[in-house]
């Protein structure tokens, strides 16, 4: 799976310029920070999956959040690492979560706009609730049925090699899954798109917000 090679150079200059400020803050970010205040504090340890440069690192760092950012991309990787160094509050992992579980576990996770790029719901959902110790923030796209949904790699030199999807996952299999695993959940409306149907890659997709929280804290 590489993200790079079915979103090109402009995508990752975009990630660049989230992480420099030269792009404001994103609106989901703030969302997920109004949602998560209450479990904000200092020494919290906190994972973005999926989290590109780590560029979402600067929405809570104001808490004092320990910050773990795990992403695929070592284009990606390499920006955060650069931009964030001798911030020992701050780590990077290189890690395939559609292959592998997350080795360690956090009190805080979120996940925005990476599931749906997934091969398939699992076993990544489990992969993050799994590393979850606490509270989960997931946005992602969710409809009243899966649709496993691929177009070519947009990028013209991987359009034969490489493919991406954008898939649609449904609220029962979701919600459902996560709750049957030890959490109670919550659905909001994603504030950037009011969770409006759109246009992506020729399909008509729904972005929500799905709030989940452990029900035992964490103690197994």
């Amino acid at each position: 799976m590489s993200f790079v090679k079915v979103t090109g150079e402009e995508y990752t200059e975009l990630l660049r310029r989230r992480l420099t400020g030269e792009v404001p803050e994103l609106t989901w970010l703030k969302q997920f920070r109004k949602i998560l205040t209450p479990y904000l504090q200092t020494g919290v340890s906190f994972l973005d999956i999926g989290c590109a440069t780590g560029y979402a690192y600067k929405s809570f760092k104001d808490y004092g959040v320990v910050y773990t950012g795990l992403e695929f991309e070592d284009q990606y990787l390499q920006m955060a690492r650069e931009y964030f160094s001798g911030q020992p509050q701050v780590q990077f992992i290189q890690h395939d979560i559609v292959r592998a579980p997350i080795s360690s576990k956090a009190d805080i996770v979120i996940c925005s706009a990476m599931l749906e790029h997934c091969p398939s719901l699992m076993p990544v959902l489990k992969h993050i609730t799994d590393a979850t110790g606490k509270v989960l923030l997931l946005r992602t796209f969710l409809g009243e049925k899966e649709e496993i949904y691929t177009i070519p790699s947009p990028v013209f030199n991987y359009k034969d090699t490489h493919i991406k999807y954008t898939n649609q996952y449904a609220f029962r299999d979701v919600l459902g899954c996560i709750e049957s695993w030890g959490f109670k959940t919550r659905l909001y409306r994603d504030e950037y798109t009011d969770s409006i149907p759109r246009l992506v890659d020729g399909a008509m997709r729904t972005f929500y917000v799905v709030f989940a929280q452990r029900l035992d804290n964490g103690n197994k």
